[in-house]
Order: C-alpha cells, then sequence, then structure tokens
C-alpha cells in the first residue's frame, strides 16, 4: 500500500450505461501543440476534450469546464478502437480512425472560429469509409512497407484476417497461422513487421513483405477467402495471457517492445530477444511507456488501484489512485506536461500527476492504560452473551426438521423385468431388475441436491447417484437395481441418502431405507432335512402360514408354499437350501440350513414381513432365546484374515519383481551404451524370466481379488445375520448400539487398516468396559489404538467372549427379572443365611449357560468353568 495519492486536475464522467475497454481512448495532439483526448465507446459515442488548466496569479486552475468538451458526436455502431494518422493522401495533416464492427471511417477535424472564445466550433467530417466483410476486432496504424509520409491501416478480424488499407484504397488481406482468439496488434517501423499475441501464450512477429505475398496470391482482391495463412518470422514463449502491447523508440534508434502479461512485465527487442523481466506481486490491469534518456519506463496499474511507475527493472515509485482504470495514457496539456490520463470501463475520465501529498490516516499512538478488572469481567460478561445468543440462533436455524426444507418418498415396483444392463452373472434363474422411484418435494428453493442410492453387493444400482443445482420444482428420478454377481446377497435393504443446501447456507441431509423384493434374488426350491445350522423364532401370537408371509413368491409358484415346510434358494444357485419350518401347536418358526450365509436373508425378511403384518399390533414381539451361531461367523473371520494376508504377500511379491525388472533394464541400457558393448550375459533370458513372473503374478493377484471380494459379501453376510438374532434377544439399551456398532455389516479393507484391526479394538473395550467379567478387568487401560491383528486365534477367542458374555447377560437379567415379579416384596436375609430363592437362581442360571455351552461345539470354550457342565 503507497503512502502517497496522485493529485486530481481534471475529471470528467460520461453518461450512464456507457462502457469502455482498453482501445477506448488515445491521447494525440491531432494537428495542435498540445494533446487532445478522445474516447469512444461501446454505445458509440464520440468525445474530443481540450483541457485547459490556466494559470492565475501563479496558481493553477484546476476543474473541468463545459469548454473543454469540444466535440461529442452519436454513431449507429459502437466505437472498438481509435488511432491518428496521416490517412488521407495528399495530405500532411493526422487524421482521426474509427473502428466499428463492420467499417473503418476516416474522418478530419476542422476549427470553425468565432468572435469570442465559445463561438468556436469543431466539426468531424468524413473523409472515406471501408467495409469490412468480416467482422473486426482492432486495427494497427504505420508506415507499412517502409513508405515516408503515409500511414496505412491494418485491422485485425475475429477469425484471424488481416486487411490492409493503403489510405484510401483496399490491398489486399491474408490469414495468420495458429489462431484461436484476437490479442493485442502492434506494429514495429524499423523491422516492418507486425507483432501480436497468440492464442497459444506466443509473441508472434509478421513481416510485412510475408503478408504482402500471401496476400497477393488470391485470385480476387478483396475477397474475404483472400491469401493463405503466413507462418511468424519469430516467436516468442510467454505461457501467461497478455494484457497489452507497447513499441518504443529508444534514443539509441533501437526499438524495443513491452508485453504487460498476467504475472510479468517483460520486454524484448525488435528480433525477439528477452532484455529484461519483471515479476509483479499484483494482477495489473493496463499500462503505459516511455523513455526517459536511455531507460525505459513503465507506469503499471494495479487491480488494488495502485499506480506504480518502473525504471527499467526498479521500482520508482507508487501512487494511490481514486478510482479503478481499465485505460492509461500521458498526455502534455495546456500548463501541464506529462500528467497521467486514466477511464475507467464505466467511463469516469481524469488527469492527475504524482503528486507529494500522504494520506492522512495516521496510526493512533499505543496506549498503555492500566487493564481495569472489573470492566473486563463486565465486557467479557457481555460478549458472552452476544456470542451464546448467535449460537442459540444457529442452533434453532440448523434445528430445523429436514421435512420444512424437503421431503422424499421412496417407491419400489413389484413388477420385475428383464435385465437390460450388463452384469457379471454367469447362469441366472431370471436375470431380472426392479425399478425404484424417489419422489422429490422441495418446500422452498435449494442451492443443491445430491441423491444417492446404497445397495449391498452384489447388488448394482444404475444410476447409483443424481446431482441438482437451484432446484425449486418437484422432480421424480428413477434407477433399476439388479444382481450383478453370482453370490448370497448381505441384505435387501436399500438406502437413500439426500445431502442438499437450502437457500440460507444451512447443509442438511436426509436418510431412508426401502426393502427391495425378494423375488429379485430369491426363489422357491424343495426343503431340506437335517441341516447343521438351526434357528428358532419365538412369537407371542399365531405364526403366519408361509403363503401368506410370502405372498408375492406366490404369483410364480403358487404350490410351492401350501405346506409347513418351505424351501428357498439364491435364483443363481450358489449357495445353500433354507428350509422354513412352521410349527403346527406353537408360535415358532424354524429356520435351518448348512449354511449362516445363506440363512442371513431369509432371518432378516422373516422378521421383516412378520413386523408389518402385525404393524397394528402394539403387544406383537418376535424374540430368539437359542445360542447364537457363533462357529460359522469365526470361519468366516478366519477365511478373510488367510485371504487377506495371501493379497498382501502377491501385491509384495509383485512390488520386488518390479524392481527387480527395473534393475535389470537399468544394467542392459547402461551396457548399450558403452562404445564397446559387452556380451549380456544372460540378462536377456533374466529379463525374459522376470517378466513372465510378473504376468503370472498380476494373474493371481486378479484372482484373489475376486475371491476376496465374494469372501467380504459372505463375511457381511454372516455379521448380518448374527447382529439381526442379537436385536431379537432384548438386549439392554445401552449395550444394544455398543454391539450393533461392533458388528457392523459393512466390511471395509484400505491401505494400512484391515477390518479385523477394527474389530479387535473394538472388542476389547468391550471386554474391559461393559463386558467385564470383574472389577478389576475394568481397571485395565482401555484400548484405544488401533494395533495389527497377527494371530487370528486371539481375534476368534475375543469375538467368543463377547457374544458368550452377551448371551449370559441376558440371561441373568431375564432370571433377576422372574425372581423379582415371583417374590411380589423385598427380603433380606440374615448375613451368612442363603434364601431358597437365590439357590434356585444360580441353578437357572448354570442350566441356561450350560444350554448355552453345550449348543456351541465348535467354539473355544470359555474360562469360567463353573458353568461349562452341570
Amino acid at each position: 500500500m503507497s503512502l502517497f495519492k496522485t493529485k486530481e486536475v481534471w475529471s470528467h464522467n460520461c453518461e450512464d450505461e456507457e462502457s469502455f475497454d482498453q482501445n477506448s481512448m488515445i491521447v494525440s495532439p491531432l494537428n495542435s501543440e498540445a494533446d487532445f483526448i478522445i474516447t469512444g465507446s461501446h454505445s458509440g459515442i464520440l468525445r474530443i476534450f481540450k483541457p485547459v488548466l490556466d494559470i492565475n496569479e501563479g496558481v493553477l486552475q484546476t476543474g473541468y469546464k463545459p469548454t473543454d468538451l469540444i466535440l461529442e458526436k452519436s454513431f449507429d455502431s459502437p466505437i472498438l478502437q481509435l488511432g491518428v494518422g496521416k490517412l488521407v493522401s495528399g495530405s500532411m495533416l493526422n487524421h482521426l480512425a474509427i473502428l466499428h464492427p463492420k467499417q473503418v471511417s476516416i474522418y478530419s477535424m476542422t476549427v470553425k472560429e468565432g468572435a469570442t472564445k465559445h463561438g468556436i466550433q469543431y466539426l468531424l467530417k468524413l473523409m472515406y469509409t471501408h467495409s469490412l466483410k468480416r467482422s473486426s476486432a482492432n486495427f494497427t496504424i504505420g508506415h507499412f512497407g517502409g513508405t515516408l509520409n503515409r500511414d496505412f491501416i491494418c485491422v485485425q478480424s475475429l477469425d484471424g484476417m488481416l486487411s490492409i488499407f493503403e489510405q484510401e484504397s483496399f490491398a489486399f488481406s491474408c490469414f495468420i497461422s495458429v489462431f484461436l482468439l484476437p490479442g493485442p496488434l502492434v506494429y514495429v517501423r524499423k523491422t516492418d513487421s507486425f507483432v501480436t499475441s497468440g492464442s497459444n501464450w506466443y509473441i508472434q512477429c509478421f513481416k510485412y513483405k510475408k503478408l504482402y505475398d500471401a496476400g497477393h496470391q488470391s485470385p480476387e482482391k478483396g475477397s474475404s477467402s483472400a491469401g493463405k495463412s503466413v507462418i511468424s518470422d519469430w516467436d516468442f514463449q510467454l505461457n501467461e495471457g497478455v494484457i497489452e502491447l507497447n513499441v518504443l523508440e529508444l534514443s539509441t534508434k533501437e526499438y524495443v517492445i513491452l508485453i504487460l502479461g498476467e504475472k510479468n512485465l517483460y520486454c524484448i527487442n525488435d528480433w525477439g530477444k528477452l532484455k529484461f523481466i519483471k515479476r509483479l506481486d499484483y494482477s495489473p490491469l493496463c499500462f503505459t511507456s516511455f523513455t526517459l534518456d536511455t531507460n525505459v519506463m513503465n507506469i503499471v496499474v494495479s487491480e488494488t488501484n495502485t499506480v506504480l511507475v518502473y525504471q527499467n527493472t526498479t521500482l520508482k515509485w507508487s501512487a494511490k489512485l481514486h478510482f479503478l482504470p481499465i485505460n492509461i495514457k500521458r498526455a502534455n496539456l495546456w500548463n501541464l506536461k506529462g500528467c497521467l490520463v486514466i477511464l475507467s470501463d464505466e467511463g469516469r475520465l481524469e488527469c492527475c500527476y504524482l503528486g507529494t501529498q500522504p494520506s492522512l490516516f495516521v496510526a493512533p499512538p499505543l496506549s498503555y492504560q492500566e487493564l481495569d478488572f472489573e470492566k473486563a469481567e463486565t465486557e467479557l460478561a457481555m460478549l458472552n452473551k452476544i456470542a451464546k445468543d448467535l449460537n442459540n440462533d444457529e442452533l434453532k436455524l440448523s434445528s430445523d426438521p429436514t421435512e420444512k426444507y424437503f421431503s422424499m418418498n421412496l417407491f419400489v415396483d413389484p413388477e420385475l423385468k428383464t435385465c437390460n444392463h450388463e452384469s457379471n452373472i454367469s447362469i441366472a434363474y431370471n436375470n431380472q431388475m426392479c425399478k425404484l422411484i424417489i419422489d422429490v418435494k422441495p418446500h422452498g428453493r435449494l442451492e443443491e441436491l445430491q441423491i444417492t442410492m446404497l445397495v449391498s453387493k452384489p447388488l448394482k444400482c444404475v444410476p447409483d447417484t443424481f446431482f441438482y443445482t437451484d432446484l425449486k420444482e418437484n422432480l421424480k428420478c428413477e434407477c433399476d437395481i439388479f444382481l450383478n454377481e453370482d453370490n448370497e446377497v448381505p441384505s435387501l435393504k436399500c438406502e437413500v441418502v439426500a445431502t442438499f443446501i437450502s437457500d440460507t447456507g444451512v447443509p442438511r441431509n436426509l436418510r431412508k431405507w426401502v426393502m427391495l423384493p425378494l423375488n429379485l434374488v430369491i426363489k422357491f426350491c424343495p426343503p431340506q432335512k437335517d441341516n447343521e445350522i438351526k434357528i428358532n423364532l419365538n412369537l407371542n401370537r399365531d405364526a403366519v402360514p408361509a403363503a401368506v408371509l410370502f405372498s408375492d413368491l406366490m404369483q410364480d409358484n403358487p404350490l410351492e408354499a401350501t405346506g409347513n415346510a418351505t424351501g428357498f434358494t439364491n435364483v443363481t444357485e450358489c449357495g445353500k437350501t433354507v428350509s422354513v419350518l412352521l410349527a403346527k401347536s406353537s408360535q415358532r418358526y424354524r429356520l435351518q440350513s448348512d449354511s449362516l450365509i445363506s440363512s442371513n436373508l431369509m432371518v432378516e425378511q422373516i422378521v421383516f414381513r412378520l413386523r408389518k403384518h402385525f404393524q397394528d399390533d402394539d403387544d406383537f414381539s418376535i424374540n430368539f432365546s437359542g445360542s447364537l451361531p457363533l462357529a460359522p461367523l469365526v470361519s468366516c473371520v478366519n477365511s478373510h484374515f488367510n485371504a487377506r494376508k495371501e493379497l498382501v504377500s502377491l501385491q509384495d511379491n509383485l512390488a520386488q519383481l518390479s524392481s527387480q525388472y527395473r534393475l535389470i533394464e537399468k544394467r542392459l541400457v547402461a551396457k548399450l551404451k558403452t562404445k564397446t558393448p559387452s556380451p549380456l550375459t544372460n540378462q536377456g533370458i533374466l529379463l525374459d524370466d522376470t517378466f513372465l513372473e510378473i504376468m503370472s503374478t498380476v494373474d493371481r493377484l486378479s484372482e484373489k481379488n475376486a475371491e476376496m471380494s465374494k469372501i467380504r459379501v459372505e463375511l457381511e453376510c454372516s455379521l448380518n445375520a448374527v447382529l439381526n438374532l442379537i436385536k431379537l434377544m432384548d438386549l439392554d439399551n445401552k449395550l444394544l448400539p455398543l454391539i450393533e456398532s461392533t458388528f457392523q455389516q459393512f466390511v471395509y479393507d484400505v491401505d494400512g487398516q484391515n477390518w479385523e484391526d477394527v474389530l479387535d479394538c473394538n472388542l476389547q473395550y468391550l471386554l474391559r468396559t461393559t463386558l467385564a467379567k470383574s472389577e478389576k478387568d475394568k481397571l485395565r487401560a482401555e484400548c484405544t489404538n488401533f494395533e495389527e491383528v497377527k494371530d487370528i486365534s486371539k481375534l476368534e477367542k475375543h469375538i467368543t467372549q463377547v457374544l458368550e458374555r452377551t448371551s449370559k447377560k441376558l440371561s441373568i437379567e431375564s432370571m433377576d427379572l422372574i425372581e423379582e415379579k415371583g417374590q411380589g416384596s423385598s427380603f433380606s436375609p440374615e448375613k451368612g443365611e442363603q434364601p431358597i430363592g437365590s439357590s434356585l437362581g444360580k441353578a437357572s442360571s448354570r442350566v441356561l449357560s450350560a444350554r448355552i455351552k453345550s449348543s456351541i461345539s465348535q467354539v473355544p470354550e470359555s474360562r469360567d468353568e463353573k458353568n461349562e457342565q452341570v
């Protein structure tokens, strides 16, 4: 930030709704002693100013006077650029060139003297006009071809065509090569060439002679398709956009080209050689250049309203401007030489100079007053109250219900259709898909909305994400869900997550789920007997027949579910059969199968369908009182752990072989580079063998990844089955969320942290806190860090202990509840006397524990030897 400000001596504001750019102002003496300021707006209004600063008693009289505007004329077309030169044949006077989109016109300004100063009239007379067949961008004026006392015009079009006009006549036109968008265009007299900036961020130079030769190869002179593309004589690479170009002639008769880039200021000679470069720590807007002795002076305007003066690469002065200009020029006015003329994009015109008047702002002195603690405490309490009120307002805003902004309804079409998407299923009973329809109803404007559908593998949703911006109206989203692989399905729940940003900028999300049709993945089959896995679900109501419970599957197979036993299997026939038996005399369902993985989905579906069937009955309950199937779960965990170890081993082997392959390549290259090549000594054979081994490892890695994906899905099925059974065991409300978060369905393996590491840490935390066996275990430090599991037997032991203690805790709580109901009143025995109820309670607890132990024959035994047998 500069300490000084520019001193304004003259200013003028143009009319409203006018716009200007870098080519909208020039400063030229025309045919006078002092400079005129000429502006042309995009609205087609031309203004010529002649600021006259009188000196009264040695004091410069500043300010705008109405007589300073000597000419104002309105055109039908926008004014793109202004120029001055000797453009009329037979005349040595300077004339004004005005570029419009489709024409370039030459005007002469004449003066009609009056009787008084106010009677002087300035008239603008049209000399000639050239029509343009292509839309113009900019132009430059100079002595093309080495002419003397005559100036020609070169107009650049939007498509890269250069049109040369030799005063009143059209000369030729041609195209420049490597063109996309027009850039600044200047003429260098010494080399008789044009310099422009290309769209490839290069400075390009084109000789006039080359342009002349290319332009006269056209059969039709003046045609819009005239001339061929011309290759540049030299290029200078910038690697940044060009804002403005200037050409200066030094006192040594040398010409230099000044380039203002987006981040640098360049100076190159007329042959494209760099003289100096200045790195700019700001974003420049415009600049002007002039010479002082043998030095190049540049005046640059930054986007912070600061004008900076450079002598070559040295900053000499900086001052603050009153507004942000888009064009800057240096002018010699009457009674004021070398002032700055700046123009904003809105039409504010100002003449100023770099005065030495400093800014009036002075930093206040530091106060060393003693602290008043009472006053500070009062102020702190007031600030805390304000912060609390603001937090309450934000909390109130963020605690608004989601339905206030947005509502979403889910619907699954029960009618399946033939799948028309690509899938990895080899043989399927019915390769079908279901359609999910999402109705979105915003209750106001939503800035952004993203809807994501989450399904369990091997199910696949196409598309799985929708994204909208500036949502105001209702919309309907449709997606297809189908089976993508030959594998069991962990769950048929499809979760839809809608994340949105309201018009107040508050991010919110809404989650809903819907159950997919069972016949998408399951079909009827004959039931089986004598299975390994048996799961009993007890109801407090009469059991619902299978024909009613699975009515959606009865449409295709009406006779399959008529009896008390019904069989189910996967449509891809990749799993085991699950038999559902309906007890005749008791309120109970029995599910039996040879695989816990296959039983998972039927447990979920029976629980879901029974609760939906008895949804109007508030007293309905369903529970599971048997033993948890720990052995299949532990087997799946073991398979996942071993597969993960093999996968990591293959990855390490592949990295080692790749390193070996690169080393062999380097040695071969080093031998071939020597002047006297030596024998390869079987290194080529070693290279081929290493390559074959790499390809073999890649194939095995691909197969192992596919196997790992299948094992991961099977583990998710086992976890979901165990978790669904635990939810039916009426656990404590504080313990159940901990168990759910520990045995969550989704299995993720990331680099540096496996699923087993996270599970083992959670299990140890439970065993030392909620499920601690004694007070001594609770005193141990909680497990809060993740360590790599290297011994799978310890993890299996922790899983068994957690699930066993969960079952024991449930049985003990149940017996305590029975005792309280049976006794009816509190009774305190004397010290040393054991009540009969306590003995019965212990015996009952031992009986339940014995049942749990005896049913889990394949699970490692618990440390509590007292409850193993009765």
